[in-house]
């Protein structure tokens, strides 16, 4: 087990995105309840619902002056467009695949998910709330299992919150700052970028990962390629192509056993073809990362 504790809040890395008074609550809260604060991984609002904060898998919720335990704080209308419009950069337009696709990038680490009213043909004309995930850097936490396993193809499962992105950005660090290995790191939704760049890390963002995975394999000759959530026919057809070129994968996917893992159409044909030396199945206890590491034949 990792410890990966980190006592400063890292609340502060989502307000630019947050309404001026929601900002105001958060900021009681952590005056309040520091050790809570600390161990922030997402911020939700919903329309008419609860502001809430999850804590590993405790679900926090306050009242308007920070208390745990005395009420909740409601979200209005105001405070869902209002946040919606700051993640957007005061565009919906400019974001309306991505909302389509339900979440929004907001152009640095900071994702958000995004729950949405549509039409059938799919075109977003409301969003009734925001998942905001806090991104955490905590430098050495896939130390352990790289040491474990060595630099591999390597295939990481959990079901999702547990920290599969927090332990693929250590991972990049490690591969390019302490292995010296040229890695591109596939980023569609601009959620592995890290608050400071490793040295020999190269970033594809924004593009699909199918695209950037074939883009990183053709055009920029890795010794090393990242990923996050697999799962989709096309990815899967470019991560065979990639790993015939001889190039490690490491990457993740929801999944909390092999059997589990397996049932995925896609994720199924890479074992059918071998393309993972080692799958890794991830836990979380409290902070600290746990690793069950199986071979290539599960």
């Amino acid at each position: 087990m990792t410890n990966i504790k980190n006592d400063a809040s890292p609340l502060y890395k989502a307000y630019p995105y947050l309404p001026k008074r929601i900002v105001t609550v958060l900021g009681l809260f952590c005056m309040k309840n520091p050790e809570l604060a600390s161990g922030v991984t997402e911020i939700r609002l919903r329309l008419g619902g609860a502001l809430s904060l999850s804590v590993s898998d405790r679900n926090v919720t306050f009242d308007e002056t920070g208390s745990v335990g005395r009420g909740h704080t409601e979200c209005t209308q105001t405070d869902i467009d209002e946040t919606a419009d700051l993640l957007c950069g005061g565009s919906f337009h400019s974001h309306k695949d991505e909302l389509e696709s339900g979440y929004v990038s907001s152009g640095g680490a900071v994702r958000a998910g995004v729950s949405t009213y549509g039409t059938p043909g799919g075109s977003v004309w409301g969003v009734d709330g925001v998942c905001i995930r806090i991104p955490r850097d905590f430098c050495g936490c896939s130390l352990p299992l790289l040491q474990a396993t060595g630099v591999c193809a390597m295939l990481i499962c959990s079901p999702p919150g547990v920290g599969k992105t927090t332990l693929l950005r250590d991972i990049a660090y490690q591969l390019s700052d302490k292995y010296g290995l040229r890695t591109v790191v596939c980023d569609p939704k601009y959620e592995l970028l890290p608050e400071k760049k490793p040295l020999l890390c190269d970033y594809i963002c924004g593009k699909d990962k199918a695209a950037a995975i074939e883009c990183a394999t053709r055009c920029l000759s890795p010794q090393a390629i990242i990923c996050d959530e697999l799962g989709g026919e096309a990815e899967a057809r470019a991560v065979l192509t990639a790993q015939s070129g001889g190039v490690p994968l490491i990457a993740t996917a929801h999944a909390d056993c092999p059997e589990s893992m397996l049932r995925r159409p896609n994720l199924r044909l890479l074992y059918d073809h071998g393309v993972f030396e080692k799958y890794v199945f991830l836990s979380r206890n409290g902070r600290e990362f746990g690793f069950d590491v199986r071979g290539g034949a599960l």
